[in-house]
């Protein structure tokens, strides 16, 4: 998940750039129950097994002090970002050397964070952001389980619901494409009509985009990034210049089942975009989801967290929380996902849609509106999206209240006309009525057939090396959206103005098929590679997976200078001896087992080594309790490295 970079990466990702031996290593180490052998490594299944909540339950029952205060650091900290080799070293000066790197050689261990080396050899550190989920998931309701919930009697202020705003943008340019300028941002006549459209006040967006220059840009980049990253917008090249279209698919997909379910499918789409534009962000909002139904404030969420972590991650933490509340919240509760009362941190919350909802409720899908004989259809709330959506491709969009008004028009219908299209618009308006007006029946055949006419469109021709390469593609789910027509046996038929984000989802390859080969490897002829690793470039930030098994002298090379009677053997020392033992416990953060004055104290860490009067001061932390002793009244000692240490 490189945010700082421009993307995200999931534990499927990484398990693609790792070679099958350190993936061996991994599951040996590991207990995953999956075995490698000629045949690939199933890594769907694994990437499965180790986000289940069943293996993530036994997996921190096993994880060592260490390792569960640096996992800890990761999940609520640095959240959905990477951590740089810098940064570590700073969070490993504060809270110590040997906790971090045991705790970080650990995790690296257990397949939960991994490292990335550029080829000059800067190395960062990532925990995959969908694991990182898992992982929160499964603690946060253990956690908020000893909270009580917040009682709000307080009205909540109603508001339009961000799944309207899409619905009307994507209708809006179903057959009136973006216009874009060179720099691929919006004309201004196209921003005039995205004003008039969205109704959210352009200053909750300023804080997310500080370079924009006022007058509404902010907020329709924000939706223009936003649509574009749900596949809802297609960039092409038209005789004016660039523009987007709608992908009438990917619209389908998120437009199915009932309003519930589309708001929850674009809040997950917002959360990840959240998720760019501050990596504790989606950090927060597992928070608010763990508290499912009940209400809840941002101070009571923190206090927990801070409880969670016993307030040893403090180092490098930012003001996230309060960030958060004054630039996240406003638009949450914008755009209808929750519902706040108050300002701030104090501020009382609770959620607007059941998260966890099934979305294979039924949806009513007949009776579900009036056809009028004045050609305005009138759908009731309970109608789907599906229908909705199906209804906006031969009507306008009148008005988005309870009940939804669209109207049947000369235009909006002659945009698709032809007899198929009038019979499939018959169909749906039964469905919502199932007596439709005689005389909407009649002028819609009129309309749909009149001024018959051969069209011309542009197309392009996909042509294949042979026929079986042509039936493996034909079979790719992923090209399925494209093509219209296949031609023979070796042909198809895809629109212009879908080549090129065919050429995108695709990596196609110009073939002569009468020139032959000379390679001496397989000819690539016919591949057609989905998108893979779409979700982050490695190749293009100069990052590779390291596939090493980490051994943690190799992170903490100074251990291997600690001679190894201080760590094996509890006993006396010389006073100087004694002293070097000491500074060296206390730069490492390494914990001790002592005797002071005959008195044993276990767990102790050396905060401060200091002379007065010529002798030499101890300030010790003992699992909380602070002393202040001599030197000389230490008898025997140990140091207590972590298990990891002992079993290299």
């Amino acid at each position: 998940m490189i945010n700082s970079e421009g993307g995200t990466m999931k534990i499927r990702d990484v398990f693609e750039q790792l070679n099958t031996r350190l993936l061996w290593r991994l599951a040996e180490e590991n207990a995953w129950p999956f075995t490698f052998g000629e045949a690939e490594a199933p890594l769907d299944e694994i990437a499965a097994y180790i986000k289940d909540a069943r293996t993530i339950e036994k997996t921190w029952q096993v994880l060592s002090r260490e390792e569960k205060e640096v996992w800890l650091h990761f999940l609520f900290r640095v959240g959905e970002d990477i951590v740089t080799y810098r940064q570590m070293e700073e969070y490993a000066k504060a809270v110590s050397p040997i906790v971090a790197y045991a705790g970080l050689t650990g995790l690296r261990r257990r397949g939960l964070i991994y490292t990335l080396r550029r080829l000059w050899g800067e190395v960062v550190y990532l925990a995959p952001y969908d694991v990182q989920r898992a992982w929160r998931a499964w603690l946060l309701p253990r956690v908020l389980s000893e909270t009580q919930a917040i009682s709000v009697d307080a009205e909540f202020q109603s508001v339009t619901p961000l799944v309207h705003v899409l619905f009307r943008l994507l209708q809006t340019h179903r057959h009136k494409p973006i216009a874009l300028t060179k720099k691929k941002t919006m004309t201004m006549k196209m921003r005039r009509v995205w004003q008039a459209v969205i109704p959210y006040a352009e200053e909750w967006f300023a804080p997310l985009y500080p370079e924009a220059c006022g007058d509404g840009a902010a907020r329709e980049r924000f939706f223009l990034e936003l649509l574009a990253e749900m596949d809802l917008l297609r960039e092409r090249e038209s005789e004016t210049g660039l523009e987007y279209i709608v992908h009438e698919t990917a619209a389908a997909r998120l437009f199915h089942g009932a309003e519930a379910d589309v708001q929850r499918r674009v809040y997950q789409q917002v959360k990840e975009k959240l998720g760019r534009l501050g990596p504790c962000n989606p950090v927060i909002l597992d928070w608010m989801e763990a508290k499912g139904v009940n209400t809840f404030s941002l101070n009571e969420l923190q206090a927990a967290e801070n409880r969670l972590l016993r307030e040893k991650s403090q180092v490098n933490q930012s003001k996230h929380w309060q960030v958060f509340a004054e630039n996240i919240c406003p638009l949450l509760t914008a755009f209808g996902f929750i519902s706040r009362t108050g300002e701030g941190m104090d501020a009382s919350m609770r959620w607007n849609m059941n998260l966890t909802a099934n979305e294979e409720n039924a949806v009513a899908n007949y009776g579900i509106g009036y056809v009028q004989p004045t050609f305005e259809v009138l759908l009731l709330p309970h109608a789907s999206y599906e229908v909705r959506w199906r209804l906006g491709r031969y009507a306008e969009l009148v008005e988005q209240q309870e009940v939804w008004v669209f109207r049947l028009t000369r235009q909006s219908v002659r945009a698709v006309k032809g007899e198929e299209e009038n019979e499939a618009l018959i169909r749906l308006l039964e469905q919502i009525q199932l007596e439709v007006p005689d005389n909407v029946r009649v002028q819609l055949e009129q309309w749909m057939r009149s001024e018959p006419s051969v069209m011309l469109e542009q197309v392009v021709l996909v042509r294949c090396p042979d026929a079986e390469t042509a039936q493996q593609l034909a079979a790719l789910p992923e090209f399925a959206p494209y093509w219209r027509a296949r031609i023979g046996e070796k042909d198809f038929i895809v629109d212009a103005s879908q080549e090129a984000a065919l050429r995108e989802a695709f990596t196609l390859r110009e073939i002569n098929i009468n020139q032959k080969s000379t390679a001496k490897e397989p000819s690539e002829a016919g591949r057609f590679p989905s998108h893979a690793s779409h979700s982050i470039g490695l190749a293009e930030n100069g990052y590779k997976i390291e596939s090493v098994f980490p051994a943690f002298e190799d992170v903490l090379p100074e251990l291997k200078d600690v001679p190894t009677i201080w760590y094996k053997n509890f006993q006396r020392y010389h006073h100087s001896t004694l002293r070097t033992l000491l500074m060296t416990a206390r730069s490492l953060g390494i914990r001790l087992k002592l005797e002071i004055n005959n008195r044993p104290i276990e767990n102790a860490r050396v905060l401060d080594i200091r002379t007065e009067g010529g002798a030499y001061r101890l300030t010790l932390d003992a699992e909380g309790r602070m002393e202040n002793i001599n030197m000389e009244n230490v008898g025997r000692i140990k140091l207590e490295l972590p298990a990891l240490w002992n079993e290299d």
